[in-house]
């Protein structure tokens, strides 16, 4: 069905069969005139029973990453997946009516639809047009893979990006791209360098009003930290500052440089740099195409977003993101650059001063594999969808060409030809019905996709997993991890999608305490190197709550979480197995912020966050 002004039409699409592969096809001239608000597109190939065999399985969004639903009897519950660029999904698996989904055509605008009613479990592909013209037709491929389960279904998939959407094998890139191999020979050690309040005291910032920043971590406490790594045998790393331009975090994008002089200065940034490179650790940063704050020296509001929406002036209004209006950001009132000027205008003017500074190796840029973006109405420069996944992997391709690398956060797989490392797939380490109750289980379905192909640690939750409980840390090792070790990672009273524990700079203690669980990463990660470079083959549970990961080169990693330990048993070798154990982490902030050390801690003198419990 298509929804046309408040009222739905209903018609056929094209059908055509070739073996066991079904391709539906809707012309866009079919859905251009009249135009349409939403396509609905409804199948008897995924529509199942209570009762009936197999399972589905779905991505859902950024935080939940890939769910698992089995068809028995469940409350009628529907489930919206945001816009998103993996749209692909298995239904009735491991049973002989099992399909795979993929949207392929408009899928920039395409989402899928999940729900159970009255026993009846339906998956609906759609499409939010929004009243615009589709870029191109809409395109379906349902192929029938019968007794397949969702890792036969991502081989088939992984497949797909390898032949058809320029993937190419870590193993082969790494070899062409020293970067690239020195990145993934070593962890990724984000550290957050200085941030301002958030939810933001001042909304509409500038240079007279704008909130105190908090200084973290400056650059004495840079070299303090890779001495003590040196000192300790962390051998390989790369090293990414974050918040370490003007107002810390998110403080004036899409200002990008100086590096704050709350923080040393300019000179001392680049001495830290070419002696942590002496030390053999690579070191790039964290920059925002995304975000437009007021307080920016090259803030532009004609560059901005626009919305369908009128303004009081009859002209397309200032798009504020949605996601971050109520609290808005460090920077303040949170708005958006278009992707086309995030492009032309600012990367390849402002991303080569960033690398004058010396860095070198994946360059991350916040959120461009985390959400889908926004269109733009301005005349001047409007942008579909489409458009704006065109500029962005414009972006990533100029980031791996410029610096060595590119790497950013989430599961979205439309930019992965450029894509070398993802910060975390998703957010949630477990899925549940406390969740939505048509979750059973997460599985690593993007994991067998692309690990061996780019570089990944599981999720938000698992960063910093040597210091976080047993069961996170064998989903580390579950879902075939590189470590992601993070400095403050932990910045504001809701900023904790990483956990609550955390790493410290601040005392001697703290780094050496901080390092040691480097050096556990970095040793655990040694022995575990080779298979990232291998393809994820085959993931299942076994037994209950033990999981089995097969490798491509006949590695298998058995998960135990009754024990929580894992077995690793590597082709004409013995088999190893071993035990996951909580290491000292340094103390939380809300602990010392409670002991009153507030010569540490960012709670003193300041109101957003929490000290002893209560606001201060």
């Amino acid at each position: 069905g298509v929804t046309v002004g408040g009222f739905t039409k209903t018609f056929t699409p094209a059908v055509r069969e070739h073996g066991d592969e079904i391709r539906l096809v809707i012309p866009r001239e079919a859905l251009s005139n009249p135009r349409m608000e939403t396509l609905r597109v409804e199948s008897t190939l995924t529509t199942a029973h209570a009762g009936d065999a197999g399972y589905m399985f779905y991505p859902t969004n950024f935080y939940y990453g890939f769910a698992l639903t089995r068809f028995d009897e469940k409350p009628d519950t529907l489930f919206k997946t945001w816009p998103t660029a993996t749209l692909v999904c298995g239904f009735a698996c491991e049973s002989e009516r099992a399909v795979f989904v993929h949207i392929r055509g408009e899928a920039f605008d395409g989402r899928f639809e999940i729900e159970v009613k009255n026993g009846v479990y339906t998956v609906t592909p759609q499409f939010r047009f929004d009243g615009d013209e589709p870029d191109e037709d809409v395109e379906i491929i349902y192929t029938r893979m019968p007794g397949a389960d969702y890792s036969a279904m991502a081989r088939a998939y992984r497949q797909y990006q390898l032949d058809f959407c320029g993937c190419v094998p870590l193993r082969k890139r790494a070899a062409l791209r020293e970067p690239l191999r020195r990145a993934a020979d070593g962890m990724e050690l984000r550290i957050r360098m200085g941030w301002k309040p958030i939810p933001t005291p001042v909304r509409h910032q500038t240079l007279e009003n704008e909130p105190p920043m908090y200084v973290a971590c400056d650059i004495a406490e840079l070299n303090k930290i890779i001495d003590k790594m040196h000192e300790m045998g962390v051998g390989k790393a790369e090293l990414c500052l974050v918040g370490w331009g003007p107002g810390g975090h998110d403080g004036r994008f899409p200002q990008q440089y100086p590096s704050d002089p709350r923080f040393g200065g300019d000179d001392e940034l680049r001495k830290f740099i070419a002696k942590a490179q002496g030390y053999g650790y690579q070191v790039v940063c964290h920059t925002v195409s995304f975000g437009a704050y007021e307080i920016a020296n090259n803030f532009d509001r004609d560059l901005l977003v626009k919305t369908k929406a009128l303004d009081e002036n009859g002209e397309p209004a200032v798009y504020v993101r949605t996601i971050y209006k109520k609290n808005g950001l460090n920077g303040g009132e949170p708005y958006c650059v278009c992707p086309k000027h995030a492009y032309e205008t600012y990367a390849v003017k402002d991303l080569p001063v960033v690398r004058g500074y010396g860095f070198e190796g994946l360059h991350y840029i916040d959120e461009l594999t985390a959400y889908v973006p926004e269109k733009c109405y301005d005349k001047n420069h409007p942008v579909s969808r489409k458009d704006a996944w065109d500029y962005h992997r414009k972006v990533a391709a100029y980031c791996r060409d410029l610096f060595g690398g590119f790497q950013s956060e989430g599961y979205m797989d439309y930019m992965n030809e450029y894509l070398d490392a993802a910060l975390y797939i998703g957010v949630q380490s477990k899925l549940n019905h406390d969740q939505c109750a048509l979750f059973d289980e997460g599985i690593p379905f993007w994991q067998l996709v692309y690990h061996g192909i780019v570089l990944s640690n599981p999720t938000s939750s698992t960063v910093n997993y040597p210091i976080k409980d047993r069961d996170l840390q064998l989903k580390f090792f579950e879902y075939g991890g590189r470590p992601v070790m993070y400095f403050n990672s932990k910045f504001g009273e809701d900023r904790n999608w990483m956990g609550d524990v955390d790493l410290f700079n601040k005392t001697d203690e703290e780094i050496e305490d901080s390092v040691r669980a480097l050096k556990r990463a970095y040793d655990d990660y040694e022995a575990l190197l080779y298979l990232q470079y291998e393809f994820m083959d085959d993931h299942r549970m076994i037994a209950p709550k033990v999981y089995r990961t097969t490798y491509s080169d006949g590695s298998v990693m058995t998960c135990d979480y009754n024990n929580f330990t894992y077995t690793l048993e590597k082709p004409g070798e013995e088999a190893r197995t071993v035990e996951m154990y909580k290491m000292k982490a340094p103390r939380s902030c809300v602990d010392k912020a409670a002991d009153g050390n507030s010569n540490f801690t960012p709670f003193a003198n300041r109101k957003y966050l929490i000290v002893s419990g209560e606001n201060s």
